[in-house]
């Protein structure tokens, strides 16, 4: 019997296909940059069992297997390396099994968008805290929980969503399915913490990039959502850089996410200014020439959220130049963000101001905050230095977005937008792996890393040996045969 014909007999002939007119929308994700590779096969289980079952197969043909959710990263992370490969399609795997009020816990299958999640949770009063990646309205939770992800909102007070990751089913590549967190205590009868019981093997699976196994359900933290809200918007003229990170660091002495309130602060760089403004994208940001910064606060309490902002305030007056607002048609796009749910669109502007025939690429780094305004001058530097090379790669380079986390680092997004030409395409990409490298040598730490980053932490030789010796053995343990997002890391 032939692979197809077995996979059928798994999910039915409506879920699996060997079509080209229908895999190729698996050929790619928003990386336009990456050649698209249509893949031979492409499944979408519905339970646990199944993926199980297609795991199995795979390594009976020797297949190699590559699990994909929203399909929005912008890194390669979930499209086919080689054509020779089953593209396992999560989204059919989006229930929400529990909502556990008196342990403020959730469980879901992993193929469930953030936003979908939230949408339930807004109506019972909770949130997940951090609500996923920037792409989250059709992002899926095993995408997230894959790449230590956020910006999608609340990171600045609750870090990646990871970090609110307390249980987690796995099947490996060897076909077996493991639960992690308090349930290893088989007389758990709901998960409730991540860590006792031993090591944290969990951590293992968060942040892999989809190669140690495949994410079925997850159990996250889940919040009371605070009923008060206020934000502002600031523009800032003069070193922008420098004043961003002094102002990030005294809010940090004063409490920042816990004693302030903050839930998310971030950070919109000169260039990324003039782009939205030539494009004239927020009307009301009129044509300032300068970078702006917008934060949003909650509380429980009104006069809480008074005596917070009249300091977030104070501090954000002493390093920045004026306020724009206090409505969003004066500047003030805080309303829209936080109380209108734009959260998961904050990022889009950027993709409207590269037109139709322009793509972009992606270098998302965690850096200390400390290190934030060298860091971002560095960057300025070398798109100086390389102007010849990304002029006649028809491409620019730059930081669009720097997102605040809730302890000593931040978010930068950055990376390269290049005119969608074909024979122009290495060539980015040789700058890409560029910029990656530069970024991590200069201190930045790589979350998101999909096929390009991983392929540059390791040829770049980022990773100590000794950390890479150990990396590889974990994977032939989990995935002895090497089936699951071969490529990725070197494997």
């Amino acid at each position: 019997m032939a692979i197809i014909d077995e996979l059928t007999n798994i999910v039915g002939n409506k879920y699996c296909s060997d079509k080209d007119y229908i895999n190729v929308a698996y050929s790619r994700t928003i990386d336009p940059c990456l050649p698209e590779i249509i893949p031979k096969l492409v499944v979408r289980p519905e339970s646990t069992e199944q993926v199980i079952e297609i795991i199995n197969i795979a390594n009976k043909y020797k297949t190699p297997i590559l699990p994909r959710g929203g399909g929005c990263g912008i890194m390669g992370g979930s499209k086919p390396i080689s054509e020779d490969v089953i593209v396992v399609d999560m989204t059919r795997m989006d229930k929400i099994l529990d909502i556990n009020e008196k342990d403020y816990t959730v469980t879901v299958e992993c193929g469930l968008s953030w936003s979908r999640l939230n949408a339930v949770l807004f109506e019972k009063g909770y949130y997940t805290g951090n609500m996923g990646p920037g792409s989250g309205l059709n992002a899926v939770i095993g995408g997230g929980l894959s790449h230590h992800s956020g910006g999608g909102g609340g990171c600045g007070k609750y870090g990646k969503c990871t970090e609110n990751c307390i249980g987690l089913e796995v099947v490996l590549g060897t076909g077996e399915c493991i639960t992690f967190g308090s349930q290893q205590n088989k007389y758990v009868e709901k998960p409730f913490v991540r860590l006792g019981l031993g090591p944290d093997l969990m951590g293992i699976f968060l942040g892999d990039n989809g190669t140690m196994g495949i994410k079925t359900k997850a159990t996250m933290k889940i919040y009371p959502k605070p009923p008060y809200f206020s934000g502002k918007t600031f523009f800032i003229e003069d070193q922008p850089y420098e004043n961003v990170q002094n102002m990030v660091m005294e809010l940090h002495k004063m409490g920042w996410s816990q004693g302030l309130g903050i839930y998310d602060y971030f950070f919109t760089p000169p260039p990324a200014v003039m782009g939205v403004t030539t494009d004239h994208l927020i009307k009301s940001w009129g044509d300032i020439l300068g970078g702006v910064i917008f934060y949003v606060h909650e509380a429980f309490s009104e006069t809480v959220l008074e005596d917070n902002s009249e300091t977030i305030e104070k501090i954000a007056k002493k390093y920045t130049t004026r306020e724009l607002g206090p409505s969003a048609e004066e500047g003030n796009i805080t309303d829209w963000y936080y109380g209108e749910q734009g959260h998961w669109q904050v990022y889009h502007y950027g993709f409207s101001v590269l037109g139709p025939n322009y793509y972009a690429t992606s270098s998302e780094m965690i850096v200390p905050v400390s290190k934030m305004a060298e860091i971002l001058h560095k960057l300025d530097e070398w798109e100086e230095e390389k102007n010849d090379e990304l002029f006649e790669a028809d491409a620019e380079s730059g930081a669009s977005h720097i997102v605040m986390l809730p302890h000593n680092s931040c978010y930068i997004g950055c990376g390269l937008s290049a005119t969608n030409d074909e024979d122009l395409k290495e060539d980015v990409i040789k700058l890409w792996r560029e910029q990656l490298e530069l970024m991590s040598k200069l201190g930045g730490v790589l979350y998101m890393a999909g096929q390009i980053g991983s392929q540059v932490l390791v040829d770049s030789k980022i990773y100590t040996e000794p950390f890479y010796s150990f990396f590889k053995r974990v994977k032939k343990l989990v995935d002895p045969n090497n089936l699951i997002s071969p490529g990725k890391f070197r494997f």
